[in-house]
Protein backbone atom coordinates (compact mmCIF):
# COMPACT_ATOMS: atom_id res chain seq x y z
CA UNK A 1 0.00 0.00 0.00
CA UNK A 2 2.95 2.62 0.94
CA UNK A 3 4.36 1.86 -2.81
CA UNK A 4 1.26 2.23 -4.16
CA UNK A 5 0.47 5.73 -2.34
CA UNK A 6 3.72 7.06 -3.16
CA UNK A 7 3.84 6.21 -6.41
CA UNK A 8 -0.07 7.42 -7.17
CA UNK A 9 1.23 10.71 -5.13
CA UNK A 10 4.29 11.18 -7.10
CA UNK A 11 2.36 10.80 -10.89
CA UNK A 12 -0.24 13.51 -9.58
CA UNK A 13 2.39 16.17 -8.60
CA UNK A 14 4.16 15.51 -12.14
CA UNK A 15 7.35 13.96 -11.43
CA UNK A 16 8.71 11.94 -14.17
CA UNK A 17 7.95 8.59 -14.22
CA UNK A 18 11.44 6.92 -14.20
CA UNK A 19 12.00 8.99 -10.72
CA UNK A 20 8.56 7.78 -9.30
CA UNK A 21 9.04 4.17 -10.16
CA UNK A 22 12.56 4.54 -7.96
CA UNK A 23 11.66 7.26 -5.34
CA UNK A 24 8.20 4.74 -4.45
CA UNK A 25 10.46 1.73 -4.54
CA UNK A 26 12.77 3.59 -2.00
CA UNK A 27 10.10 4.73 0.40
CA UNK A 28 8.98 1.25 0.43
CA UNK A 29 12.10 -0.26 0.95
CA UNK A 30 12.17 1.61 4.22
CA UNK A 31 8.88 1.17 5.33
CA UNK A 32 9.82 -2.41 5.27
CA UNK A 33 13.25 -2.39 7.17
CA UNK A 34 15.09 -3.20 3.65
CA UNK A 35 18.96 -2.04 3.26
CA UNK A 36 18.71 0.57 0.49
CA UNK A 37 22.22 -1.40 -0.73
CA UNK A 38 20.01 -3.52 -2.42
CA UNK A 39 18.44 -1.16 -4.66
CA UNK A 40 21.83 0.09 -5.94
CA UNK A 41 22.50 -3.67 -6.54
CA UNK A 42 19.23 -4.31 -8.36
CA UNK A 43 19.69 -0.55 -10.43
CA UNK A 44 23.37 -1.80 -11.27
CA UNK A 45 22.14 -5.11 -12.25
CA UNK A 46 19.01 -4.10 -13.97
CA UNK A 47 21.37 -2.26 -16.98
CA UNK A 48 24.03 -4.78 -16.61
CA UNK A 49 23.47 -6.80 -19.36
CA UNK A 50 25.04 -7.48 -23.02
CA UNK A 51 21.98 -7.58 -24.55
CA UNK A 52 20.40 -3.68 -23.47
CA UNK A 53 24.04 -2.66 -24.98
CA UNK A 54 22.12 -2.83 -28.26
CA UNK A 55 19.84 0.02 -27.38
CA UNK A 56 22.26 3.01 -27.26
CA UNK A 57 23.76 1.48 -30.59
CA UNK A 58 20.16 1.20 -32.20
CA UNK A 59 19.52 4.64 -31.31
CA UNK A 60 23.24 6.02 -32.40
CA UNK A 61 22.52 4.18 -35.48
CA UNK A 62 19.02 5.60 -36.11
CA UNK A 63 19.93 9.37 -35.49
CA UNK A 64 22.70 9.19 -37.79
CA UNK A 65 20.35 7.86 -40.91
CA UNK A 66 18.04 10.46 -39.85
CA UNK A 67 20.15 13.48 -40.14
CA UNK A 68 22.48 12.06 -42.60
CA UNK A 69 19.42 12.25 -45.37
CA UNK A 70 18.38 8.45 -45.36
CA UNK A 71 14.28 9.38 -44.47
CA UNK A 72 14.34 11.96 -47.26
CA UNK A 73 15.38 9.16 -50.08
CA UNK A 74 12.85 6.52 -48.64
CA UNK A 75 10.38 8.74 -48.85
CA UNK A 76 11.30 9.66 -52.38
CA UNK A 77 11.31 6.49 -53.23
CA UNK A 78 8.33 5.37 -51.71
CA UNK A 79 6.08 8.23 -53.21
CA UNK A 80 7.80 7.30 -56.79
CA UNK A 81 5.86 3.94 -56.35
CA UNK A 82 2.90 4.36 -54.80
CA UNK A 83 1.77 8.10 -54.98
CA UNK A 84 -0.06 7.53 -58.90
CA UNK A 85 -2.55 4.77 -57.42
CA UNK A 86 -5.35 6.08 -54.95
CA UNK A 87 -4.67 7.06 -51.85
CA UNK A 88 -1.36 6.99 -53.13
CA UNK A 89 0.33 9.75 -50.98
CA UNK A 90 -0.98 8.07 -47.57
CA UNK A 91 0.65 4.60 -48.49
CA UNK A 92 3.61 6.37 -49.38
CA UNK A 93 3.78 8.03 -45.76
CA UNK A 94 2.60 4.60 -44.44
CA UNK A 95 5.53 2.44 -46.34
CA UNK A 96 8.21 5.43 -45.29
CA UNK A 97 7.24 5.03 -41.53
CA UNK A 98 7.62 1.16 -41.80
CA UNK A 99 11.14 1.72 -43.46
CA UNK A 100 12.11 4.29 -41.24
CA UNK A 101 10.74 2.09 -38.02
CA UNK A 102 13.04 -0.28 -39.08
CA UNK A 103 15.83 2.45 -38.60
CA UNK A 104 15.29 4.39 -35.82
CA UNK A 105 13.41 1.52 -33.15
CA UNK A 106 11.03 4.70 -31.85
CA UNK A 107 7.68 5.75 -32.50
CA UNK A 108 8.29 9.59 -31.39
CA UNK A 109 11.25 9.23 -33.83
CA UNK A 110 9.62 7.91 -36.79
CA UNK A 111 6.25 10.05 -35.94
CA UNK A 112 8.98 13.28 -36.30
CA UNK A 113 11.67 11.55 -39.28
CA UNK A 114 8.46 10.91 -41.63
CA UNK A 115 5.64 13.26 -40.44
CA UNK A 116 8.18 16.97 -40.79
CA UNK A 117 8.69 15.50 -44.37
CA UNK A 118 4.78 13.96 -45.11
CA UNK A 119 2.23 16.18 -42.97
CA UNK A 120 2.97 19.18 -45.69
CA UNK A 121 3.17 17.13 -48.46
CA UNK A 122 -0.32 15.49 -47.58
CA UNK A 123 -1.93 19.14 -46.74
CA UNK A 124 -0.60 20.56 -50.80
CA UNK A 125 -2.22 17.39 -52.27
CA UNK A 126 -5.66 18.13 -50.35
CA UNK A 127 -5.67 15.59 -47.53
CA UNK A 128 -7.46 17.52 -44.23
CA UNK A 129 -4.88 18.00 -41.77
CA UNK A 130 -6.80 15.92 -39.69
CA UNK A 131 -6.75 13.21 -41.15
CA UNK A 132 -2.68 14.09 -42.63
CA UNK A 133 -1.91 14.33 -38.38
CA UNK A 134 -3.40 11.21 -37.40
CA UNK A 135 -2.38 9.20 -39.80
CA UNK A 136 1.00 10.03 -39.40
CA UNK A 137 0.84 9.70 -35.95
CA UNK A 138 -0.73 6.13 -36.29
CA UNK A 139 1.83 5.02 -38.86
CA UNK A 140 4.81 6.28 -35.99
CA UNK A 141 3.87 3.60 -33.92
CA UNK A 142 4.73 1.00 -35.93
CA UNK A 143 8.26 2.33 -34.72
CA UNK A 144 8.35 0.23 -31.34
CA UNK A 145 6.43 -2.94 -33.27
CA UNK A 146 8.77 -3.35 -36.45
CA UNK A 147 12.22 -4.77 -35.32
CA UNK A 148 14.74 -3.46 -34.43
CA UNK A 149 12.04 -2.18 -31.16
CA UNK A 150 13.90 -0.84 -28.04
CA UNK A 151 10.64 -1.43 -26.32
CA UNK A 152 11.19 -5.13 -27.64
CA UNK A 153 14.18 -5.42 -26.47
CA UNK A 154 13.31 -4.25 -22.89
CA UNK A 155 10.88 -6.90 -23.04
CA UNK A 156 13.25 -9.58 -23.57
CA UNK A 157 15.64 -8.35 -21.06
CA UNK A 158 13.01 -8.80 -18.03
CA UNK A 159 11.26 -11.90 -19.29
CA UNK A 160 14.96 -13.64 -20.57
CA UNK A 161 13.24 -14.52 -23.63
CA UNK A 162 15.24 -14.50 -27.25
CA UNK A 163 15.56 -11.27 -28.14
CA UNK A 164 16.52 -12.42 -31.38
CA UNK A 165 12.56 -14.34 -31.86
CA UNK A 166 10.91 -11.44 -30.76
CA UNK A 167 12.53 -9.33 -33.47
CA UNK A 168 11.45 -12.39 -36.17
CA UNK A 169 7.63 -12.58 -34.48
CA UNK A 170 7.03 -8.88 -34.67
CA UNK A 171 7.67 -8.82 -38.56
CA UNK A 172 4.51 -9.97 -39.64
CA UNK A 173 2.36 -7.94 -36.55
CA UNK A 174 3.95 -4.96 -37.63
CA UNK A 175 3.50 -5.72 -42.01
CA UNK A 176 -0.56 -6.66 -41.18
CA UNK A 177 -0.77 -3.28 -39.53
CA UNK A 178 0.88 -1.21 -41.95
CA UNK A 179 -1.91 -2.97 -44.70
CA UNK A 180 -4.36 -2.44 -42.60
CA UNK A 181 -3.54 1.19 -42.33
CA UNK A 182 -3.11 1.55 -45.98
CA UNK A 183 -6.60 -0.39 -46.85
CA UNK A 184 -7.70 2.10 -44.99
CA UNK A 185 -6.24 5.28 -46.65
CA UNK A 186 -7.46 3.62 -49.71
CA UNK A 187 -11.07 3.34 -49.10
CA UNK A 188 -10.43 7.07 -47.54
CA UNK A 189 -9.24 8.49 -50.25
CA UNK A 190 -11.42 6.57 -52.81
CA UNK A 191 -14.56 7.82 -50.97
CA UNK A 192 -13.02 11.15 -51.01
CA UNK A 193 -12.25 11.65 -54.60
CA UNK A 194 -8.82 12.30 -53.33
CA UNK A 195 -6.40 13.34 -56.86
CA UNK A 196 -4.07 10.62 -57.64
CA UNK A 197 -0.43 12.40 -58.29
CA UNK A 198 0.84 11.58 -62.04
CA UNK A 199 2.10 8.03 -63.07
CA UNK A 200 6.02 8.50 -62.63
CA UNK A 201 8.27 7.80 -65.76
CA UNK A 202 10.25 4.38 -65.73
CA UNK A 203 13.82 6.67 -65.66
CA UNK A 204 12.47 8.45 -62.20
CA UNK A 205 11.96 5.36 -60.36
CA UNK A 206 15.25 3.86 -61.62
CA UNK A 207 17.03 7.30 -60.15
CA UNK A 208 14.87 7.22 -57.04
CA UNK A 209 15.75 3.65 -56.12
CA UNK A 210 19.53 4.17 -56.57
CA UNK A 211 19.09 7.00 -54.53
CA UNK A 212 17.30 5.28 -51.58
CA UNK A 213 19.50 1.74 -51.58
CA UNK A 214 21.75 2.18 -49.61
CA UNK A 215 19.00 2.98 -46.79
CA UNK A 216 17.06 0.19 -47.80
CA UNK A 217 19.37 -2.40 -47.40
CA UNK A 218 20.02 -1.32 -43.48
CA UNK A 219 17.00 -2.97 -42.35
CA UNK A 220 17.50 -5.71 -44.52
CA UNK A 221 21.48 -6.17 -43.58
CA UNK A 222 20.52 -5.96 -39.66
CA UNK A 223 17.10 -8.16 -39.59
CA UNK A 224 19.07 -10.39 -42.16
CA UNK A 225 21.91 -10.99 -39.82
CA UNK A 226 19.78 -11.69 -37.11
CA UNK A 227 17.43 -13.68 -38.76
CA UNK A 228 20.16 -16.14 -40.04
CA UNK A 229 22.14 -16.39 -36.95
CA UNK A 230 25.29 -14.19 -38.03
CA UNK A 231 24.74 -11.74 -35.69
CA UNK A 232 22.60 -11.40 -32.07
CA UNK A 233 20.73 -7.82 -31.62
CA UNK A 234 23.82 -6.23 -30.23
CA UNK A 235 26.33 -7.25 -32.95
CA UNK A 236 23.94 -6.33 -35.27
CA UNK A 237 23.58 -2.64 -33.73
CA UNK A 238 26.95 -2.07 -33.47
CA UNK A 239 27.36 -3.27 -37.53
CA UNK A 240 25.04 -1.02 -38.31
CA UNK A 241 26.36 2.19 -36.83
CA UNK A 242 29.50 1.60 -38.80
CA UNK A 243 26.69 1.33 -42.02
CA UNK A 244 24.99 4.42 -41.39
CA UNK A 245 28.49 6.22 -40.59
CA UNK A 246 29.68 5.17 -43.68
CA UNK A 247 26.53 5.72 -46.01
CA UNK A 248 25.56 9.11 -44.42
CA UNK A 249 29.23 10.40 -44.76
CA UNK A 250 31.09 8.70 -48.22
CA UNK A 251 28.14 7.80 -50.18
CA UNK A 252 25.11 10.54 -49.16
CA UNK A 253 27.96 12.95 -47.90
CA UNK A 254 24.78 14.93 -45.60
CA UNK A 255 26.95 14.94 -42.10
CA UNK A 256 30.75 15.45 -41.87
CA UNK A 257 32.92 13.85 -39.32
CA UNK A 258 32.84 17.13 -37.29
CA UNK A 259 29.17 16.32 -36.53
CA UNK A 260 29.68 12.69 -34.93
CA UNK A 261 30.19 14.75 -31.92
CA UNK A 262 26.69 16.46 -31.59
CA UNK A 263 24.93 13.50 -32.88
CA UNK A 264 26.62 11.21 -30.82
CA UNK A 265 25.75 13.90 -27.99
CA UNK A 266 22.14 13.68 -28.51
CA UNK A 267 22.15 9.84 -28.82
CA UNK A 268 23.76 9.97 -25.57
CA UNK A 269 21.20 12.14 -23.50
CA UNK A 270 18.47 9.66 -25.14
CA UNK A 271 20.39 6.02 -24.18
CA UNK A 272 20.96 7.60 -20.62
CA UNK A 273 16.75 8.54 -20.28
CA UNK A 274 15.64 5.09 -21.90
CA UNK A 275 18.71 3.17 -18.66
CA UNK A 276 17.76 5.26 -16.26
CA UNK A 277 14.08 4.10 -16.36
CA UNK A 278 15.39 0.65 -16.87
CA UNK A 279 16.89 0.80 -13.73
CA UNK A 280 14.51 2.32 -11.77
CA UNK A 281 11.90 0.06 -13.17
CA UNK A 282 14.06 -2.74 -12.12
CA UNK A 283 14.22 -2.29 -8.48
CA UNK A 284 9.99 -1.65 -8.63
CA UNK A 285 9.90 -5.00 -10.06
CA UNK A 286 11.85 -6.45 -7.89
CA UNK A 287 9.91 -5.04 -5.29
CA UNK A 288 6.83 -6.19 -6.23
CA UNK A 289 8.10 -9.76 -6.68
CA UNK A 290 9.72 -9.63 -3.16
CA UNK A 291 5.90 -8.67 -1.91
CA UNK A 292 4.65 -11.93 -3.90
CA UNK A 293 2.46 -8.78 -5.73
CA UNK A 294 2.29 -11.00 -8.71
CA UNK A 295 1.17 -14.28 -7.13
CA UNK A 296 -1.53 -12.17 -5.34
CA UNK A 297 -2.61 -10.48 -8.97
CA UNK A 298 -2.26 -13.90 -10.85
CA UNK A 299 -4.68 -15.60 -7.93
CA UNK A 300 -7.18 -12.59 -8.41
CA UNK A 301 -7.10 -12.44 -12.28
CA UNK A 302 -7.13 -16.52 -12.65
CA UNK A 303 -10.69 -15.98 -10.34
CA UNK A 304 -11.82 -14.53 -13.26
CA UNK A 305 -11.75 -17.80 -14.97
CA UNK A 306 -9.34 -20.16 -16.31
CA UNK A 307 -10.73 -19.25 -20.20
CA UNK A 308 -7.31 -17.60 -21.77
CA UNK A 309 -9.66 -15.37 -23.68
CA UNK A 310 -11.53 -13.74 -20.43
CA UNK A 311 -7.51 -13.50 -19.10
CA UNK A 312 -6.56 -12.12 -22.66
CA UNK A 313 -8.89 -9.38 -23.09
CA UNK A 314 -9.28 -7.97 -19.54
CA UNK A 315 -4.95 -7.50 -19.83
CA UNK A 316 -5.32 -6.14 -22.67
CA UNK A 317 -7.91 -3.33 -21.00
CA UNK A 318 -5.54 -2.87 -18.96
CA UNK A 319 -2.74 -2.32 -21.20
CA UNK A 320 -4.36 0.15 -23.41
CA UNK A 321 -5.02 2.36 -20.37
CA UNK A 322 -1.69 1.65 -18.69
CA UNK A 323 -0.36 2.81 -22.35
CA UNK A 324 -2.19 6.04 -22.25
CA UNK A 325 -0.25 7.53 -18.78
CA UNK A 326 2.94 5.63 -18.73
CA UNK A 327 6.50 5.49 -21.14
CA UNK A 328 6.69 2.46 -23.03
CA UNK A 329 9.67 0.98 -21.63
CA UNK A 330 8.55 1.47 -18.36
CA UNK A 331 5.56 -0.25 -18.33
CA UNK A 332 6.89 -3.24 -20.22
CA UNK A 333 9.58 -3.64 -16.75
CA UNK A 334 6.75 -3.20 -14.44
CA UNK A 335 4.13 -5.27 -15.60
CA UNK A 336 5.61 -8.30 -17.48
CA UNK A 337 6.81 -9.65 -13.85
CA UNK A 338 2.95 -9.17 -13.12
CA UNK A 339 1.49 -10.22 -16.10
CA UNK A 340 3.37 -13.09 -17.95
CA UNK A 341 3.33 -15.96 -15.00
CA UNK A 342 -0.43 -15.40 -14.88
CA UNK A 343 -0.44 -16.03 -19.14
CA UNK A 344 1.87 -18.80 -19.39
CA UNK A 345 -0.32 -20.38 -16.95
CA UNK A 346 -3.08 -20.37 -19.44
CA UNK A 347 -1.02 -21.73 -22.38
CA UNK A 348 -0.02 -18.12 -24.33
CA UNK A 349 3.36 -18.16 -25.62
CA UNK A 350 5.50 -15.79 -23.64
CA UNK A 351 6.72 -14.41 -27.41
CA UNK A 352 2.79 -13.86 -28.17
CA UNK A 353 2.42 -12.14 -25.32
CA UNK A 354 5.57 -9.78 -25.82
CA UNK A 355 4.09 -9.13 -29.46
CA UNK A 356 0.51 -8.28 -27.54
CA UNK A 357 2.20 -6.17 -25.29
CA UNK A 358 4.29 -3.79 -27.36
CA UNK A 359 1.31 -3.62 -30.06
CA UNK A 360 -0.75 -2.29 -26.90
CA UNK A 361 1.70 0.27 -25.80
CA UNK A 362 2.17 1.28 -29.35
CA UNK A 363 -1.91 2.45 -29.05
CA UNK A 364 -1.06 3.64 -25.90
CA UNK A 365 1.35 6.29 -27.53
CA UNK A 366 -1.29 7.66 -30.04
CA UNK A 367 -3.93 7.81 -27.38
CA UNK A 368 -5.07 10.44 -24.83
CA UNK A 369 -4.80 11.99 -22.61
CA UNK A 370 -0.63 11.21 -22.59
CA UNK A 371 0.27 9.83 -25.83
CA UNK A 372 3.74 10.71 -26.55
CA UNK A 373 3.62 11.03 -30.45
CA UNK A 374 0.51 13.25 -30.09
CA UNK A 375 2.38 15.89 -28.41
CA UNK A 376 5.29 15.20 -31.41
CA UNK A 377 2.89 15.41 -33.99
CA UNK A 378 1.60 18.55 -32.59
CA UNK A 379 4.60 19.97 -32.58
CA UNK A 380 5.54 19.16 -36.46
CA UNK A 381 2.14 20.07 -37.18
CA UNK A 382 1.49 23.51 -35.90
CA UNK A 383 -2.24 21.63 -34.36
CA UNK A 384 -3.41 21.95 -30.93
CA UNK A 385 -3.29 18.37 -29.29
CA UNK A 386 -7.32 18.76 -29.20
CA UNK A 387 -7.67 18.34 -32.94
CA UNK A 388 -4.29 15.77 -33.17
CA UNK A 389 -6.80 13.52 -31.09
CA UNK A 390 -9.90 14.42 -33.25
CA UNK A 391 -7.63 13.43 -36.25
CA UNK A 392 -6.42 10.24 -34.47
CA UNK A 393 -9.68 8.61 -32.95
CA UNK A 394 -10.34 6.41 -36.45
CA UNK A 395 -6.95 4.79 -36.29
CA UNK A 396 -7.11 4.28 -32.72
CA UNK A 397 -10.06 2.16 -33.39
CA UNK A 398 -8.71 0.22 -36.49
CA UNK A 399 -5.40 -0.25 -34.72
CA UNK A 400 -7.60 -1.57 -31.37
CA UNK A 401 -9.39 -4.18 -34.21
CA UNK A 402 -5.80 -4.81 -35.33
CA UNK A 403 -4.75 -5.85 -31.55
CA UNK A 404 -7.53 -8.19 -31.57
CA UNK A 405 -6.79 -10.24 -34.58
CA UNK A 406 -2.91 -10.38 -33.08
CA UNK A 407 -3.89 -11.22 -29.76
CA UNK A 408 -6.40 -14.09 -30.67
CA UNK A 409 -4.94 -15.58 -33.91
CA UNK A 410 -0.90 -16.59 -32.28
CA UNK A 411 0.09 -17.89 -35.56
CA UNK A 412 0.86 -14.28 -36.96
CA UNK A 413 3.38 -14.16 -34.26
CA UNK A 414 4.61 -17.67 -34.30
CA UNK A 415 4.56 -18.80 -37.21
CA UNK A 416 8.47 -17.69 -38.32
CA UNK A 417 10.05 -19.07 -34.85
Amino acid sequence: MILLVSFIILLLLGVPISITTGLSTIVAMLASDISLEVAAQKMFSGVDSFSLMAIPFFVFAGDIMLKGGASKRLINFANKLFGWITGGLPITAIISSMFFAALSGSSPATVAGVGGVMIPNLIENKYPKKFSVGLLCAAGSLGIIIPPSITMMSYGVVSEQSISDLFIAAIIPGIFIGLSLMVFSYIYSRLNKQERMPFPKFKEVIISFKHAFFSILMPVIILGGIYFGFATPTEAAAVAIIYSLIISILIYKEIKFSDIFSIARKSVITSAMIMFVIANSKIFSWYLTFEQVPTKIAESVLGLGSSPVVILLAINVLLLFVGMIMDSSAAVLILTPLFLPILTNVGVHPIHFGVIMIVNLAIGMLSPPFGLNLFVASGISDMSISEVIRGVMPFILLLIVDLLIITFIPQLSLILL
